[in-house]
């Protein structure tokens, strides 16, 4: 179990490195740094000399080598690579692990997680960066990151909650936490398709665009497919769909924001353990620090490792409250099952003999020890 601890751990890190590395190879535009799939111009290191540029340019004459982004792309599918074989690895050991708490399935659950993903990185070279698969890929990446923290979880020296005081307020919580999820969810959706479509630099005045962006706003032109271009590369869409698209991921943050710190205040209000108190602060914590990366990025026009550092927090934001949910579902159930302990369900009664008292035990021991005399008879004599 200590081994199967560490690797875990040690996936979870490499999978913070790849989200980190898969935002900084998209913020620096080389996402097709490498024009085919799984190599880099028809081979297994990018073009770095000028003999190799000269025969990647010979190869695919309608693209521009860039050495440094091919370099970027390709250490970024290297270390997606080896986070694959990681995640086998932990298939693998899982196998051999006692059942409970959900650790096979959630092994089973990241190894076809990752196998989805590594086509959805393929297919975003392949279709030139079409904007709906991004998004799907960044949502593959934050998903492998938030198993890998809930399968670390469960694989802790001790259940989760053996220690833990009970918890009987949290059942009323668990519907806000879930609708904290969803909110987080969606607003993640709105980041990945505002970088998808290039529209993070489009408004750079508080708190949603420059004037008159309501006139030009339109929620059909911002959730519109743009599809059959060559490729998808510095974005296709118009002003008016790029800058609806950024007033939306706008809302979308006041939204989550509202919703996340209601639960994170509500959770460190009623908690009575140490560990809940320590996850809602860590989310707490999370959705502050995410607030004034998201400002950093408007003020200082996106700027390269601020937006990078944005990108990796919201992955750390959605792993921490899917823990922080998963740790209030656990303390709600040792709840009930105290509750079902102290006050266990009544035990049914019958009624009581009338000839033997409200007591039938009571009864019978009077009958045994206090017998009724019996009628005397009249001596034959004494007739």
């Amino acid at each position: 179990m200590r081994r199967a601890r560490w690797l875990v751990t040690a996936t979870l890190a490499l999978a913070l490195a790849v989200i980190a590395l898969g935002a900084y190879t998209r913020l620096t535009d080389a996402g097709l740094g490498c024009p085919d799939w799984p190599g880099c111009y028809g081979r297994l290191t990018p073009p770095v000399h000028d003999t190799h540029i000269a025969a990647a340019q010979a190869r695919f004459p309608d693209a521009e080598v860039d050495p440094f982004k091919a370099r970027n792309e390709m250490v970024h599918r290297y270390l997606a690579g080896l986070l694959g074989l990681c995640v086998l690895a932990i298939f693998i050991v899982s196998r051999r692990l006692p059942r409970g708490r959900g650790v096979r399935g959630l092994a089973a659950l990241l190894l076809a997680l990752v196998v989805f993903q590594a086509a959805l990185g393929m297919w975003t070279v392949t279709m030139n960066l079409m904007p709906v698969v991004v998004v799907a890929h960044l949502f593959g990446g934050f998903g492998l990151l938030a198993l890998l923290a809930l399968l670390r979880f469960e694989l802790r020296p001790e259940p989760p909650v053996a220690m833990e005081p009970v918890e009987p307020r949290l059942a009323r919580l668990l519907p806000l936490a879930w609708l904290a999820f969803a909110v987080l969810l969606a607003q993640i959706a709105l980041g990945g398709w505002t970088s998808a479509n290039y529209a993070a630099a489009v408004c750079y005045q508080l708190p949603f665009c420059e004037s008159g962006w309501s006139a030009q706003f339109s929620l059909r032109a911002a959730f519109s497919l743009p599809l059959g271009h060559e490729t998808y590369e510095f974005g296709v869409l118009p002003y008016e769909a790029r800058m609806s698209i950024h007033v939306l991921h706008r809302i979308g943050a006041l939204v989550a924001t509202g919703v996340l710190a209601s639960l994170v205040l509500l959770c460190w209000r009623h908690a009575a353990g140490a560990r809940l108190r320590r996850l809602a602060a860590a989310v707490g914590v999370l959705l502050a620090l995410q607030v004034t990366l998201g400002l950093i990025n408007v003020i200082g026009q996106v700027p390269l490792f601020n937006a990078v550092a944005h990108n990796l927090t919201a992955a750390c934001l959605l792993a921490t409250l899917v823990l922080l949910i998963r740790q209030m579902q656990a303390s709600a159930a040792q709840s009930r099952r105290s509750a079902q302990r102290t006050h266990p369900a009544a035990r049914p009664t019958f009624p009581a003999d009338p000839g033997m008292g409200a007591d039938r035990g009571c009864g019978l021991a009077r009958e045994w020890t206090d017998p009724e005399p019996l009628p005397s008879r009249a001596s034959p004599l004494s007739r």
